[in-house]
């Protein structure tokens, strides 16, 4: 009897979001196959109610995950899910509406950690649009007739708010979830079936529907949904309804189960309370009390069919319970409202009554004297003085003069909405726009009719071709009157005066350049490219020396290279690392060989396999610090380089070792050391092949390379 309780309240809104929603006029959760007929309209509202906690999660036990602290909802706690909805008949076969759903949960504890959670809430959900097709093999004289809907809804509804989840889409990834919101948009579709007896005489009347919704949000769950109801017609105000209505997860992070998900039983009365005015109410039980009949707290609380919802708070809090798809019992009711369209005869409906009295048929018998009396008058008055009478006249507005046809409307032989006695142009085109006069339209006044115009909106005075577009001669996307260059050969690239582009402005249009980015200044050659008379790769207008011979290695400026400023190129030079105003020969190499580096540095010996300077090298040594002091502006770089056998890294430790013991002796002997650096090269630049004991002799050795500071 506990869960009976939740059965005692109806309140305004559309039960389940489904009433009124697709215009129909059966039950609480149906989906009739009828359109509504154009031009006719409905508003709907109503709503769903429950006072039972086990309607917002189950066993009505809610945990805070943060603390770890159970807070179980007070007995007498709830929940409302409504809405408000509009539709119209756009057309006799196809109607369309909105409809914006309203949600109420209330949650209270003893703990008062349901305000933390912001549970205890009234807020919107997603807002819905449909559009419904009567599909075209349905006869309105069969008894069975279908149609389809399409829908899609917007996630505007409040979030980090309530308890349960409106839909069973509404479980997201790993069940974190926004009760009034699907999170994100969603698409679907529905085919309806209904059987109508009445048409034969039955007061009974069937209709079935499925669908399938599809939610965009990644990785949240798609579902079918399913009604049937059945109606019977107890007397022209009151019908009685049976129905079934559902929702089924086919995708998702939990694992489906029928009787988990929304499945509820309706049973209820529809009241017709006037020719356009409905209220429904009826009870919902969901298919799930089957499975706790006797409502046990542990066998709902059953791990086998728990879901557990993850709920965070605006602020962060987070919640888990037990998912609880639909109340166990909720009280619904619905309020529809019919208006437009063409008003129904008060005659036909008189005659239609299941009961006229003798008043009844005197107001009948006055309408119809009524009605002969107007029409006997309508048969013999002309408005509009055309020759045909108001009661016929389509057109009873038609201006004087002007020749109509046996309708009462204008003649017009070329169709184009001008009467022909106002129509200047009375031979115009199909389908050609025209003015006032019936003349094709020319908004830009040259010459070409706008609905052949493909240029609509010409300059006045341009010249112009057969589409109403300006005159291009040379056919380079730049009309005539604004091209300073008409005679463009075809196939070039044009700015937008119409002359060829030349973006690096060296004279040689870009569709003829293969050096398009030149610097300025630079002279170029027919193909756009810099010239280089001497071939050194440097521009003419930036070679310093523009006679350099062939196959000499040059600078930026077009110079031979000279690594050591000693004035023999680097291509002529037997003796590159030269220091700073050393006198040499015609071959780079010093004329004093105490000078000469390259020399020198054969001198410079180690042990066997080890860093330290044999005393042949001291000698060597002493020079080239001499050479240093008398070089003060001289730097030098101490290279050792090893052969290849052993190991990487210990061939790397060696030739550092022995290039910092040079270094070493060079500081002793009052060399600065920021004028010295030792690097150590290992085996990495061989300079004879490793194979041979000669080689491998010649790459263990000291280089001594000037360098800049």
């Amino acid at each position: 009897m506990k869960k009976l309780l939740a059965a005692s309240l109806l309140t305004a809104g559309v039960a389940f979001a489904q009433s009124g929603i697709a215009g129909g006029q059966d039950g609480l959760h149906q989906y009739n196959a009828n359109t509504m007929g154009q031009w006719r309209f409905e508003l709907g509202t109503g709503g769903n109610v429950s006072l039972d906690n086990w309607s917002l999660a189950k066993g009505g036990v809610v945990k805070d995950a943060k603390t770890g602290k159970d807070f179980g909802i007070y007995e007498i706690d709830g929940s409302f899910a409504g809405n408000f909805n509009f539709s119209m008949g756009l057309f006799s076969w196809m109607d369309i509406g909105f409809n914006q759903s309203l949600n109420y949960d209330y949650a209270g504890s003893s703990t008062g950690l349901e305000e933390d959670h912001h549970m205890t809430t009234i807020g919107l959900g997603d807002f819905e649009g449909w559009v419904k097709f009567a599909l075209p093999f349905t006869s309105d004289s069969s008894v069975m007739s279908f149609a389809a809907i399409v829908r899609a809804t917007g996630a505007i509804g409040e979030t980090a708010a309530g308890i349960r989840p409106r839909h069973a889409w509404y479980v997201g990834p790993g069940g974190f979830t926004e009760p009034f919101t699907a999170n994100g948009p969603t698409i679907g579709a529905d085919l309806i079936m209904t059987a109508d007896w009445t048409k034969r005489g039955v007061p009974l009347r069937w209709n079935t529907q499925v669908g399938f919704i599809f939610a965009l949000e990644e990785d949240y769950p798609n579902a079918i949904t399913y009604s049937t109801g059945l109606n019977w017609f107890l007397h022209k105000k009151v019908d009685a309804f049976l129905e079934y209505s559902g929702e089924m997860r086919v995708s998702g992070d939990y694992d489906f189960e029928f009787m988990i998900d929304p499945n509820i039983i309706t049973p209820g009365f529809r009241f017709h309370l006037s020719r356009s005015l409905d209220l429904g109410i009826g009870l919902e039980v969901a298919l799930r009390n089957v499975k706790n009949l006797t409502y046990k707290y542990s066998k709902e609380m059953d791990e086998d069919d728990y879901i557990a919802i993850h709920r965070y708070g605006e602020h962060g809090e987070h919640a888990t319970y037990g998912y609880a798809s639909t109340p166990l019992y909720a009280g619904a009711a619905t309020l529809v409202y019919r208006f437009g369209g063409d008003d129904e005869d008060p005659a036909v409906a008189a005659a239609q009554s299941f009961a006229v009295d003798s008043t009844a048929q005197a107001r009948l018998d006055s309408l119809v004297a009524a009605r002969a009396v107007r029409n006997d008058s309508l048969a013999r008055v002309d408005s509009d003085k055309d020759g045909i009478v108001d009661l016929k006249d389509q057109c009873p507005n038609t201006q004087e003069g002007v020749s109509v046809d046996s309708l009462g409307c204008p003649l017009d032989a070329d169709k184009d909405g001008v009467p022909d006695g106002l129509d200047k142009c009375p031979s115009t085109e199909a389908g050609a726009p025209v003015g006032p006069d019936g003349c094709e339209t020319d908004f830009d006044k040259d010459g070409v009719a706008d609905h052949k115009d493909k240029c609509p909106n010409t300059a006045e005075g341009v010249k112009v071709d057969a589409t109403g577009c300006p005159v291009d001669t040379d056919n380079d996307g730049i009309a005539d009157d604004k091209d300073k260059c008409p005679n463009t050969a075809a196939g070039i690239t044009v700015d937008e005066t119409g002359c060829p582009k030349d973006f690096d402005k060296d004279g040689v249009p870009d569709s003829q350049d293969k050096c398009p980015n030149t610097a300025a200044g630079i002279t170029v050659g027919a193909d756009g490219c810099s010239l280089d008379g001497d071939k050194d790769g440097v521009p003419d207008g930036l070679d310093k020396c523009p006679n350099t011979e062939a196959g000499i290695t040059v600078d930026e400026n077009g110079c031979d290279l000279d690594f050591d400023k000693d004035g023999i190129p680097d291509v002529k030079d037997k003796c590159p690392n030269t220091l700073p105003g050393v006198k040499v020969k015609e071959d780079g190499c010093p004329v004093n060989k105490k000078q000469d580096l390259d020399a020198l540095k054969k001198g410079i010996q180690f042990k066997n396999n080890s860093a330290k300077l044999t005393s042949k090298s001291y000698g060597t040594l002493d020079d080239i610090v001499k050479l240093m002091n008398q070089i003060p502006e001289a730097n030098l770089e101490v290279q050792g380089h090893t052969d290849n056998v052993g190991s990487d890294d210990a061939n790397q430790k060696l030739s550092q070792a022995r290039a910092q013991a040079v270094m070493d002796y060079f500081t002793k002997k009052g060399i600065a050391s920021d004028r010295l650096r030792a690097v150590g090269y290992g085996p990495t630049k061989p300079i004879a092949d490793n194979k041979d004991k000669a080689g491998r002799e010649k790459n263990r050795r000291v280089e001594l390379v000037p360098f800049s500071k």
